[in-house]
């Protein structure tokens, strides 16, 4: 997308209040302290070093991280994989409790995900019943996706998986 240490808006067609701003590696304090919250709520059993993880997830090329941001507030965070033969993964996605069941989340999940056209996977945490409902629902909603399919997950923490395609009505690169 962009070096790290710029600042970068991504806009879409979308018609949405959210935008996506890549978090800084100079965020990383800021970006771990809401990781923290995030991995509490969705794997509360995991004894991750949260700060080493967020440096992780920030310096890493294969992966976009971005803030969720609806005007000036920052609403959530999305991780974004990039995985083999141009798939994506939407690894991490959370919009903050008190920004929750005000239509935020679908908007900036169709946001995220029509970054990019092609195929796309994600897993579902078995400890959030509320990602559960959510995704369940959102992602049968949203347009453009094609050939939606649940299956297994993908590891032990998670409940079940959702693949997916961006169909050519998406804006992102190809």
């Amino acid at each position: 997308m962009g070096a790290r240490n710029e600042p970068m808006t991504i806009t879409t067609n979308v018609p949405c209040p959210v935008t996506l701003r890549s978090i800084r590696p100079d965020e990383t304090g800021r970006f771990a302290s809401q990781l923290a919250n995030y991995l509490a709520e969705v794997r509360p059993e995991a004894r991750l070093d949260v700060m080493q993880r967020a440096g992780q997830l920030l310096n890493r090329r294969d992966t976009d991280v971005w803030w969720l941001v609806d005007q000036a507030t920052t609403v959530g965070f999305a991780v974004v994989l990039k995985l083999p033969d141009n798939r994506r993964e939407l690894s991490e996605f959370t919009i903050f409790p008190q920004y929750r069941r005000k239509g935020l989340g679908k908007l900036a999940a169709q946001h995220v995900l029509e970054t990019h056209r092609g195929h796309w996977r994600m897993g579902i945490s078995r400890k959030s019943h509320a990602a559960i409902a959510f995704w369940g629902t959102c992602l049968s909603l949203l347009p453009n996706i094609e050939d939606l399919r649940s299956g297994a997950a993908f590891a032990a923490e998670q409940e079940k998986s959702f693949t997916f395609v961006i169909g050519s009505g998406a804006v992102g690169p190809n």
